[in-house]
């Protein structure tokens, strides 16, 4: 339905599906792609992927990486659109985190180098470590085109800490994950409603806390005949940012298609 609607970027991650899963989420993607293209006759894929390599502490040097970037294009049965790494390398010494982060970027270029990646990207990355990157990237012989940190209207960090500009200014696009807060600003649930899982905890502590808001997006929406979802993804994207919308079947697919 996605992509029939014209909606074809996917964003996953190796660490998705790990131990006997490993990658599951990559791979079950790859195949979608191949099984896709074949129902419809394509000769080319109308997807795109982007996945997001995670700096484990057993990932050494460029090699480890490159090897971990080879392994996601096996699992998707293709090329990566954006490799991306998944959180800075966070170690005791600052010195050691930046050989971590160089070498890790190495390695990217290395991918693109070899028609394996396209474009290089980032997650969860500050103002500060960001402008670091960018700097080193480009010494590495590519740039970062995109930066995946958590953005809503209840965490709106990004756009105080300095984030936002820093992205415009390095011409970085910012993709925010979560943008409906893991599921709080649908207005699907209630303190008699409430999701099922470990959500639940969560949800009986902010739910009486953003009442307020709740009232205001869903007067908003009443009035632009929306949906309150369709309104909060809407206040994201005017705030410059790309969504990550975790969608889990046809009918919410239809909802968040703005």
């Amino acid at each position: 339905y996605l992509l029939d609607a014209g909606v074809n970027w996917f964003d996953t991650a190796d660490s998705y599906g790990t131990g006997d899963l490993k990658g599951q989420s990559e791979k079950l993607l790859g195949k979608f792609d191949v099984a896709y293209m074949q129902k419809k006759r394509l000769k080319a894929s109308k997807c795109n992927f982007a996945t997001k390599l995670a700096p484990f502490p057993s990932r050494v040097g460029s090699e480890s990486m490159y090897r971990a970037g080879l392994e996601s294009v096996d699992r998707l049965q293709r090329n990566i659109d954006i490799v991306q790494l998944h959180w800075p390398p966070y170690w005791l010494v600052p010195q050691v985190n930046r050989w971590f982060e160089k070498e890790y970027l190495r390695a990217f270029n290395r991918l693109i180098q070899e028609n394996q990646a396209t474009q290089v990207g980032v997650s969860n990355y500050g103002p500060k470590t960001l402008r670091i990157a960018q700097k080193t990237a480009i010494e590495c012989g590519s740039r970062i085109y995109t930066n995946q940190v958590q953005f809503s209207l209840l965490s709106r960090y990004p756009l105080d800490n300095g984030l936002a500009e820093a992205c415009e200014e390095l011409g970085i696009q910012p993709i925010g994950y979560s943008p409906l807060a893991l599921g709080l600003l649908t207005d699907k649930y209630t303190m008699s409603n409430l999701p099922k899982g470990p959500r639940a905890l969560l949800f009986k502590e902010f739910l009486p806390k953003i009442n307020k808001l709740l009232d205001v997006l869903r007067d908003i929406a009443k009035k632009r005949n929306k949906t309150v979802s369709q309104v909060v993804l809407n206040w994201n994207l005017q705030k410059g940012f790309l969504l990550l919308v975790g969608i889990r079947n046809i009918v919410q697919a239809k909802e968040k298609i703005i």
